[in-house]
């Protein structure tokens, strides 16, 4: 695996489906390994769900809290070979107005 194998995300404004762009459209993504994110908090208490899944339903694996105000940055690298999503992943944002994530 080399870092150019590494694609970004579609941006999320909103909670809903991880996707990228594949021949020039935004298709959803899965299964995906999700390596880095960035994200952008509206307001204090920004949370961050991921869930292995369609919907806001199922495993979740990822799950952050960030920011004390609105416009607070996240960066979050995962570790090793970042989070392995088998199925899909539907991203659950709460206070939270900007989602990239990194992912192979």
């Amino acid at each position: 695996m080399y870092s150019s194998d590494v694609k970004a995300s579609v941006q999320l404004t909103s909670s809903g489906r991880l996707q990228g762009y594949i021949a020039g459209a935004a298709t959803n993504l899965g299964p995906v390994r999700i390596r880095n994110i960035q994200a952008q908090a509206s307001a204090a208490d920004a949370e961050i769900k991921i869930y292995n899944a369609t919907s806001a339903t199922g495993p979740i694996l990822v799950h952050l809290k960030f920011g004390t105000a609105a416009n607070e940055s996240l960066s979050f690298t995962f570790d090793c070979d970042g989070v392995r999503f088998e199925d899909q992943a539907y991203v659950d944002l709460t206070n939270c107005d900007h989602f990239v994530a990194y992912y192979t």
